[in-house]
């Protein structure tokens, strides 16, 4: 436990540590965290204007709640940057998140108040190696291994979109390969990056589509998909709950 001098609590991760390699300190606790409750220094955060506008507010945030010895926030899984998010804002300002939805049929805005300890993450696991990598043969017959996605992967590709976007006046996209070469350890035994990148610049779509599946059951997350009732015509459905800065204050001019 925290030795520090604000208060603390274990949380735990939906990936349960699994899908991290042998050495990682959140393989050896089962996925269980330690992070510190918000304080006037993470309001302080929440408020930078820079912070908001070069887009790191929430990176920024993660360092400073995340005092568990030998983690790094860019190097949790997606899924378990939701997790870490979601019990701050719980631990900060309760459990009640009030967010504004729209109906898909008449189009009116549906104010619902979500319990967000309600929301769920798998409660199965898929079986990986020591390293936390999953491998898999395609229906076209390619022997693949993958690791799962990390905050710092999906931050080199978040830039990696902007040069091209940059450089191409936004006419060509590269987020399904950067996501693909981040991902992808091994196609037939071949670990050289630059054959591992033309080799994933040529998949086909069925096996593109098939590595992103199976992505999905290495990056368990919590569920962040509400169901609703629209109070003007009836109808139900259900809307994603985002999450920004406006998760953790609602009144903040961004």
């Amino acid at each position: 436990m925290s030795e520090l001098m604000y208060p603390v609590e274990i949380i735990n991760l939906p990936s349960e540590g699994k899908y991290y390699p042998e050495e990682h300190p959140l393989r050896k606790t089962s996925g269980q965290l330690e992070v510190k409750y918000m304080t006037a220094k993470e309001e302080d955060i929440l408020t930078s204007t820079n912070l908001i506008a070069n887009g790191t507010v929430i990176d920024k945030l993660l360092e400073s709640l995340i005092v568990h010895e030998g983690v790094k926030p860019v190097d949790l899984t997606t899924g378990d940057v939701n997790a870490v998010l979601l019990a701050a804002r719980v631990l900060a300002y309760g459990k009640n998140y009030d967010v504004n939805f729209q109906c898909d049929k008449c189009e009116e805005t549906v104010a619902v108040s979500v319990d967000l300890t309600q929301l769920e993450s798998p409660t199965e696991l898929v079986d990986v190696n020591e390293d936390g990598h999953r491998q898999f043969t395609t229906d076209s017959g390619l022997d693949i291994v993958i690791k799962t996605l990390s905050r710092g992967d999906e931050l080199a590709v978040e830039k990696s979109n902007k040069i091209v976007d940059a450089k191409y006046n936004k006419k060509v996209s590269s987020e399904i390969t950067s996501r693909l070469r981040k991902i992808i350890v091994s196609i037939n035994g071949e670990t050289d990056k630059n054959v591992l990148n033309t080799m994933i610049d040529n998949l086909i779509v069925k096996d593109s589509r098939q590595v992103r599946e199976e992505l999905g059951k290495i990056n368990p997350t919590i569920d962040m998909m509400v169901e609703f009732t629209c109070n003007s015509c009836g109808h139900a459905t259900k809307g994603g709950m985002p999450i920004g800065v406006d998760f953790f204050w609602p009144d903040i001019e961004v």
